[in-house]
């Protein structure tokens, strides 16, 4: 499961050359409000391509649009609850408006429940499932191009953005106990290994310079293609591509991580030292619990090989505290486990029960229900742990002179980030944007660096 970043983002693509965005009627003008993983931005980013490809032009609010799409996540109840809360706001725009469109996308929409929303949900023109790119614009009235070729993420071509999430594969297999991915994105397909290179090619000769592969088991890559090549094949041949500076990929699982992938990682200079290998629980009878597929001792393997091939190696994890079952000795577990490894970051979660899941129905149970006050206080005290240790790991970072991938400006500063993925701030007059800035580390943070740009 991709759950490493959770944005919240209203049209997050630039306009096209064409047409004249400030000419553009209502009648042409759509509106995007994205939940979710890095994969929902990956759908947002290019459905919007593919909206402007056909002669719409991104509206600054919901109000001035007649083309509203909200792409919605289902990895959490709390994600649900705001994308229903938008809806019914945008209610009262369809009333003054009839005109107006709406489309509700993405993981909340699965084969079994549209029945359902339909009836809960009046205001939602159409439900489309996720990553249903093509079906979405085809939903969106008058069209004025076809497109003539597939979209890209990359929008703006005079502006292209400097980090891109590229999709390699769609759906999940797994049966992990919590999550309701798999119910709403379907089977795993892998997408062919020569469409993804080309596409990385024509997005980094459009100006990015990093490439992030997204697969909700994104090391499974492959298996259901002819000839099961692995995600290692797909990284040599993409790392070759020209002008391409950094590359990245999330997220793994450790029960399809091989050597193979590490080592291909660690010999290949544009690949980047930092691998997301969610653990979920310290303890193995939680593990078993979630149908995780490994234990805490094999874990522990993949962590040794990792780091005895890439010693300086930024391993982040994510962690779900509180799932039916997990007892105060469980929680104790996963914290040494924490302690012992030291992650780089860890995006932690309280258990939040989804439907038709396992989990949801170990909830029911009274023996293994998890208090909700427990759960927080459970994430309470990971935090200050995962805190701490990450304000001790970038300590070692003061003074230092690190390279860093400029994306962009923010705030008054320049943002970007270190081969191991740490976020850098500092301070210049020129244009960084898209550059490799030399910096000296001036002061640390557990989450971020500030520094100064090195003569």
């Amino acid at each position: 499961m991709i759950n490493v970043q959770f944005f919240d983002t209203p049209n997050i693509a630039p306009h096209l050359s064409r047409p004249d965005r400030n000419a553009a009627p209502r009648s042409h003008r759509y509106y995007v409000w994205t939940v979710g993983c890095q994969m929902n931005v990956s759908d947002a980013e290019r459905l919007e391509a593919a909206l402007q490809g056909v002669g719409y032009t991104p509206a600054a609010t919901p109000e001035d649009a007649s083309f509203i799409v909200l792409n919605s996540c289902s990895v959490r109840a709390s994600a649900e609850e705001r994308i229903i809360g938008k809806l019914w706001q945008l209610a009262n725009i369809k009333r003054h408006q009839p005109d107006t469109r709406i489309i509700l996308w993405g993981c909340m929409v699965g084969p079994h429940n549209q029945s359902i929303f339909r009836d809960q949900l009046p205001m939602v023109d159409h439900f489309v499932s996720p990553s249903a790119v093509d079906e979405v614009v085809a939903l969106a009235p008058n069209p004025i191009y076809q497109l003539d070729e597939p979209a890209l993420p990359v929008r703006d071509w005079s502006h292209p953005p400097v980090s891109v999430y590229v999709p390699i594969q769609y759906g999940c297999n797994m049966t992990c106990s919590y999550c309701v991915i798999p119910l709403r994105r379907g089977r795993e397909r892998s997408r062919p290994l020569e469409e993804l290179v080309e596409e990385v090619h024509r997005i980094v000769a459009r100006g990015a310079k990093e490439i992030t592969l997204l697969g909700q088991i994104v090391d499974s890559w492959g298996h259901d293609l002819p000839g099961r090549p692995q995600l290692a094949d797909l990284i040599t041949a993409i790392h070759a591509t020209p002008g391409l500076v950094r590359l990245r990929f999330l997220t793994s699982h450790p029960a399809w991580i091989t050597e193979r992938l590490i080592e291909t990682v660690a010999q290949l200079p544009r690949c980047q030292h930092e691998i997301n290998l969610p653990v979920q629980s310290g303890s193995d009878h939680v593990l078993k619990l979630m149908r995780r597929g490994y234990t805490t001792a094999r874990y522990r393997e993949l962590v040794a090989k990792i780091r005895a091939a890439m010693p300086d190696v930024a391993l982040t994890t994510d962690i779900i505290v509180g799932h039916p079952g997990e007892t105060e000795a469980d929680f104790e577990a996963t914290l040494a486990l924490v302690e012992e490894i030291r992650f780089d970051k860890i995006h932690i979660a309280a258990f939040s029960s989804r439907p038709d899941t396992l989990s949801a129905v170990q909830e029911q149970d009274p023996v293994l229900a998890v208090a909700e006050a427990e759960k927080e206080r459970r994430r309470r005290e990971l935090e200050q742990l995962n805190e701490r240790i990450v304000s001790e790991l970038n300590a070692r970072f003061q003074d230092q002179t690190v390279e860093v991938l400029v994306e962009g400006e923010s705030k008054g500063k320049w943002r970007g980030r270190t081969y191991g993925n740490k976020l850098v701030f500092f301070t210049h007059s020129d244009d960084w944007t898209g550059t490799l800035a030399r910096v000296r580390i001036t002061h640390t943070r557990p989450w971020s660096l500030q520094g100064e740009i090195v003569a």
